[in-house]
């Protein structure tokens, strides 16, 4: 049994402009101890996946239809009480701006100690000593369970969001691109905080628009285009053999250091949501469509094992 099967998850924003389609029949399957990262341009729908999968979708967003099962049940179906108990315990989250995610108005520590007396009922001194001790874990000292979340860096307020997601040890972190606006060198450290938890059993399912990013820690690749699912499988497939035209277009446009090839853009801007081009999304900017291409839909089929690709191409053989 996998540990989170997402299918035919449709996620759409009822604006007075339109319905803005932004998660569109999308099935993605993780396992236990995988580390998943979803890739694609801003406005994909990638964040708002992720927000579903926490029944955290914003106004006027509203999940329309599909199945989210995390280890054998599904969280869509879940009333409130029963779904919180699962959120922080078994399912943590870590925000992109933890500027937002933290009250500025309460203390670090207290923020960390809540997920241990809501959770454990323990009393607040022992979730206090706990605190501290988790803030030990992801390279801060004690001494900033005093502190406010405008006194710290953002690295180290994404650091105490990362401790607050993981205080419980969940099988499941969620991490919508958490080293946005970080310097290298901070960014690095995040990334080997979160590795360093799915070492322990955690899965992650990671949320960014950097392909290299992914390429470098995940053991799966998603890759999504205006809504909709169009590539996915093992790092290695994903990246040595890519088989959608976008996921080539994403590839070139990542700068290589060591070798002679040149960054290329996709020409082109993404589509609107609220009336996308029939057929394949990406056909308008695709260089390799064909007729049917603007006519149908291509479906996500398997072109090897573990590695499915939703292209017209593909699906006639050819490429």
């Amino acid at each position: 049994m996998p540990l989170l099967e997402i299918d035919g998850l449709r996620i759409y924003y009822y604006t007075l402009s339109g319905i803005v389609k932004a998660v569109d029949n999308v099935s993605l399957v993780i396992g236990e101890n995988e580390w998943v990262s979803i890739v694609g341009e801003s406005g994909c729908g990638k964040s708002t996946l992720a927000y579903g999968v926490v029944r955290l979708v914003p106004p006027p967003g509203r999940i329309v239809s599909g199945r989210i099962m995390f280890r054998g049940r599904n969280l869509l179906s879940m009333d409130r009480e029963e779904f919180r108990s699962i959120l922080g315990r078994e399912i943590g989250m870590v925000f992109q701006d933890p500027m937002t995610s933290l009250d500025p108005l309460r203390r670090v520590g207290d923020q960390v100690a809540e997920m241990f007396t809501t959770h454990l009922g323990i009393d607040r001194g022992e979730a206090l000593e706990k605190a501290g001790e988790l803030l030990e874990v992801v390279g801060l000292s004690r001494d900033y369970i005093n502190y406010y979340p405008h006194q710290l860096s953002g690295g180290q307020r994404q650091r105490i969001s990362i401790a607050i997601a993981m205080s419980l040890k969940p099988k499941l972190l969620i991490a919508d691109e958490p080293t946005t606006a970080l310097d290298v060198i901070v960014q690095d450290t995040i990334m080997d905080l979160i590795e360093g938890f799915k070492r322990e059993g955690t899965s992650i399912l990671f949320i960014t628009h950097d392909l290299a990013l992914a390429a470098e820690r995940s053991d799966k690749i998603a890759v999504m285009y205006a809504g909709k699912l169009v590539e996915f499988g093992t790092v290695d497939q994903v990246v040595d053999n890519p088989q959608h035209p976008y996921t080539m277009g994403l590839l070139h446009s990542v700068p290589d250091l060591w070798g002679p090839r040149r960054i290329e853009s996709i020409p082109g801007y993404p589509p609107d949501l609220r009336d996308p081009p029939p057929g394949c999304r990406f056909h308008p900017r695709c260089r390799f469509r064909i007729d049917m291409c603007s006519r149908e839909e291509p479906e996500l089929i398997e072109v090897e094992e573990g590695h499915y690709v939703a292209c017209w191409l593909r699906s006639s053989g050819g490429g």
